[in-house]
């Protein structure tokens, strides 16, 4: 499926919004919303076309569920990367 040019902008400006929040939520310890974001980025990662976002977004879940504060932290720098690429 070929997403619009302004769809995929609106998308990457959303996904900083969800990057801020990662943070936040890491840095607080707030497994749940690590998890919700995690799971979403999953999703809609492959309904945009971003399977690597996706694997991200399972990684984030996963280490949410496991309250593992390493895997989180390497999961929200892998999505901080991907953020980056896609505003380059």
């Amino acid at each position: 499926m070929e997403v619009p040019l302004e769809m995929q902008n609106r998308y990457i400006e959303r996904r900083k919004q969800d990057l801020d929040h990662c943070w936040a939520n890491l840095w607080s310890q707030n497994f749940a919303e690590l998890q919700k974001v995690g799971h979403q980025l999953k999703g809609n990662g492959l309904t945009f076309g971003h399977q690597d976002l996706s694997l991200i977004g399972s990684h984030l879940e996963l280490a949410a569920i496991q309250k593992n504060m390493d895997e989180l932290e390497r999961a929200v720098k892998d999505f901080s990367s991907w953020v980056n690429r896609q505003l380059n």
